[in-house]
């Protein structure tokens, strides 16, 4: 099978590490709201992607993520963290939020006829396997700790922007939309793996680490649930095209540093759903739900062949 790669921006012959065995990783939703369906075009398309792996005869084990602490509302680890603006804005517990829109997202799936994939690992029951992530980059150097926090140091990489070249000057405070200054950074690029009290102190989810007590970064839990349950060696990693830098650039960059190798070759990035006035947001209010295109009469299964049927 021929397969376009974001990684390599060509199109590529999909290989994988084990003959016959696809070991797949999927971003899953940060459980803070319902999933409107830009979210839930991007899942459209990997499940495709999986059923017609599936098809051809490969045996295929496909792993999510759902995020429940750490993903802060700007990407650049600044921001309040989402899932407590949505425990506020409802009133309810950070556990509580989370347990009801991860219940929502897969309903919403069930009716768009979306596999389950077969691990979904809460970011809450990997806490161990984050902090001795975290420990063994401190150990090997790729990591320093500053103003309570620990940082990924991108300066000991031979390349970092490995999706697209961004020049670092993009980077400055105004530039780049959603990046605030952190003066606990050595490099711009740099960061966050581990949080303490010094980031939030109001924070409702935090555990016992070796640098105080706090939470994971956003960034650290993908690698770190992938290689929990798929190994040292990942054929396939789906997302949106927006998690493509700095989310997937910090995945590769971490999680290469941890293991001494080369991890992931292939990536599957999804693009946006466009309205009129751009990308479909949440942060702009101006998006669909499964249940509304419900209320207005459409089986959600004709938002799938949409998908399907257009570029």
């Amino acid at each position: 099978m021929i397969l376009y790669n974001t990684l390599t921006h060509t199109k590529d012959e999909f290989k994988t590490y084990e003959p016959g065995k696809v070991k797949m990783y999927t971003c899953g939703p940060t459980v803070y709201h319902f999933a409107h369906i830009g979210n839930l075009r991007s899942y459209i398309m990997e499940d495709v992607l999986e059923k017609y792996l599936r098809y051809t005869g490969l045996d295929v084990k496909r792993v999510m993520n759902i995020t429940d602490v750490g993903h802060l509302s700007s990407d650049a680890d600044t921001g309040e963290d989402k899932m407590l603006k949505g425990a506020r804005r409802e009133h309810k517990t950070v556990m509580e939020i989370a347990r009801f829109y991860t219940d929502a997202f897969f309903e919403d799936c069930r009716k768009l006829n979306i596999r389950r994939p077969d691990v979904v690992e809460p970011a809450t029951g990997c806490i161990p396997e984050f902090i001795e992530m975290v420990q063994s980059l401190l150990d090997k150097g790729y990591a320093y700790v500053a103003g309570g926090n620990v940082y990924f140091d991108t300066s000991k990489l031979s390349e970092y922007y490995v999706f697209n070249k961004h020049d670092a000057d993009d980077l400055e405070v105004g530039v780049r939309e959603g990046v605030e200054a952190d003066e606990n950074k050595k490099n711009k690029a740099d960061f966050v793996l581990w949080f303490t009290k010094s980031k939030f102190d109001s924070q409702e989810l935090k555990w016992e680490s070796p640098w105080g007590l706090g939470y994971p970064g956003w960034h650290i839990e993908c690698s770190a649930i992938s290689i929990k349950h798929l190994g040292e060696h990942l054929d396939l990693h789906c997302g949106g095209i927006d998690n493509a830098f700095p989310h997937h650039t910090n995945e590769i960059a971490q999680s290469e540093a941890y293991l001494g190798h080369s991890w992931c070759p292939q990536w599957f990035h999804v693009l946006h759903l466009n309205t009129n006035s751009g990308k479909m947001s949440k942060s702009k209010g101006e998006f669909l739900t499964v249940s509304l295109l419900e209320q207005k009469g459409y089986d959600p299964l004709c938002y799938r062949f949409f998908c399907l049927q257009s570029h």
